[in-house]
């Protein structure tokens, strides 16, 4: 991830009026990378309300939180383990002096490994309230409060194929996905911010399932095994295993997409 570089977080209406936000925070690690590295916006077609940009805020607080734990602990990993290592070190030693019983190195090393754990969860505990971890926090959630939604054309086709896809029979959808029609393309003018959105879109569409749909969808085209795989791929999306609308714009954009296979 270079620094600076442009990193656009999509929100979507469906057709239920359901807010959908379609971003690359995926993990602890690339959360901090990119709030910390790269210039965020935010890209709408109808208004969002602000009930949804709030909900969608708070839950990259506890993104946040969350990211900023792991980070922390580790971070400091190595020296608390070091620290709690000499304090099970010293009491071992200590409490075989001090103790005498007739079972030698139980007792001892029990309260070793007993005063090692404290030991390690009181550090933990104070690293996750030091002036690190706080700078961290405010650094990371200043970022978020940074990120501005703004209207986009593009953004507005998707979403209204969305809504329309949401809206159509589970019949008719297959058959748009079947359709390979260059006037259901998408009106393309930053190829970045497109290329951007069918990644997320990949994620969200690498599981198993997904795979067998769009070998199925392949399948459809030839007669042969179009009926047997289109009835499969309407079982599935019945079953709710499957978010077929979205799918469906996703294939349209990678169609869309130029050097998107």
């Amino acid at each position: 991830m270079e620094q600076n570089e442009k990193v656009t977080i999509f929100h979507l209406y469906r057709h239920d009026g359901t807010a959908l936000f379609l971003h690359p925070f995926d993990g602890f690690d690339k959360l901090i990378q990119i709030l910390r590295r790269c210039k965020i916006e935010g890209k709408y077609g109808a208004e969002p309300r602000v009930e949804s940009l709030t909900l969608f805020r708070n839950d990259l607080y506890r993104m946040i939180e969350d990211a900023v734990r792991a980070w922390v602990a580790e971070k400091r990993f190595i020296p608390r383990f070091l620290i709690s290592a000499g304090v099970f070190l010293v009491s071992y030693l200590f409490f075989s002096v001090v103790i005498r019983d007739p079972v030698p190195l139980v007792d001892e090393v029990l309260l070793g490994v007993g005063a090692a754990f404290g030991t390690y969860f009181l550090l933990s505990r104070r690293d996750q309230k030091s002036n690190l971890a706080l700078r961290m926090r405010v650094d990371l959630r200043t970022a978020v409060d940074r990120i501005v939604f703004s209207p986009d054309r593009f953004v507005r086709q998707v979403e209204e194929a969305l809504q329309r896809h949401d809206a159509e029979s589970r019949e008719q959808l297959i058959a748009d996905m079947m359709s390979s029609d260059i006037e259901k393309r998408f009106e393309i003018e930053d190829e970045r911010e497109a290329k951007q959105l069918i990644g997320y879109l990949e994620k969200r569409f690498s599981t198993r399932e997904y795979r067998k749909q769009a070998k199925l969808l392949t399948r459809a085209t030839d007669r042969a095994a179009g009926r047997q795989s289109v009835e499969t791929l309407k079982r599935w999306s019945e079953s709710k295993k499957i978010d077929l609308s979205l799918f469906a714009v996703y294939r349209r954009m990678k169609k869309s997409c130029k050097g998107v296979r």
